[in-house]
């Protein structure tokens, strides 16, 4: 099975950059509704060969645009957001030089800051604003890096500063947190890609392990309105993990949970999107 995977997975790129690509170029430079159908259905496709099923339970609330804040896992965190609704993402910049990966991001539109960066935060939440304005919806991974799933890292309050600016002026979008855990279908495990791994190893793992379970729970939404960025960030930081142990106490058994809690700090992976 993993090496029809593989094989499926790399038919599915070709096809991409034969098919998609230009026609998605096309369609975002013109501004034609098709370029979110593309996107979609493009991410299912990936989720599909690469063995990862998607479980989302409940929806982003009606109101757009929409300013959506979620828990960070791995670099399918993307492709499982992007396979449910049409998304703009934030990434580090070095997503942006990633083979094949990295021009699809920028086919989309993501935007991108540099790690570190103070000097660029800025311009990044500037770019943020125009996204919303747009009428685009918009997802920030808030820990700013990724974790092996078993606990939320704090949630930095930089790039919630378009919210606070926004909502001064009377045109605040609607906040949504969400949170993103996996499973085998019985207990979480780790998907993510750090330290020292190469990307085509890693990849051949999560082919190996045949279905994996990307759970999505989307929340209600979050009022902005006289709230400051440190605020908005604890906020939806709580939001988040009560959304996790929620979805954990409903899929417990008696031998185990979905998602076990762990005493000590989770492993901070630095490959953050």
């Amino acid at each position: 099975m993993p090496y029809l995977r593989a094989l499926a997975f790399f038919f599915t790129l070709t096809g991409a950059f034969i098919f998609f690509v230009p026609l998605q170029a096309l369609a975002r430079r013109r501004g034609w509704p098709i370029q979110h159908a593309i996107q979609t259905r493009f991410c299912r496709a990936v989720c599909a060969v690469i063995g990862i099923k998607v479980d989302a339970r409940g929806a982003l609330p009606s109101k757009t645009p929409r300013f959506v804040v979620a828990n960070h896992v791995s670099w399918t965190d993307i492709v499982a957001l992007a396979s449910v609704y049409p998304l703009v993402f934030l990434a580090k910049s070095e997503v942006a030089r990633w083979p094949v990966l990295g021009l699809l991001a920028r086919l989309q539109g993501t935007v991108f800051v540099t790690r570190g960066a103070k000097q660029d935060v800025s311009r990044v939440n500037e770019a943020l604003a125009d996204v919303l304005r747009a009428g685009g919806d918009l997802v920030v991974f808030a820990e700013g890096t990724s974790s092996d799933g078993a606990a939320v890292l704090p949630f930095r309050s930089a790039h919630f500063a378009p919210l606070e600016a926004m909502a001064a002026r009377g045109e605040a979008p609607t906040l949504a947190p969400v949170a993103i855990a996996y499973s085998d279908g019985a207990r979480r495990i780790d998907v993510g890609w750090y330290g020292d791994m190469s990307f085509l190893p890693h990849l051949w793992s999560l082919m190996k392990r045949g279905r994996t379970l990307c759970h999505i729970v989307f929340g209600e939404e979050i009022e902005t309105s006289d709230k400051d960025r440190k605020t908005l960030a604890a906020e939806t930081h709580a939001r988040v993990q009560n959304l996790l142990a929620s979805h954990a106490r409903n899929r417990e058994s008696p031998q185990s949970s979905c998602f076990e809690t762990v005493a000590a700090q989770p492993p901070q992976h630095e490959d953050g999107l």
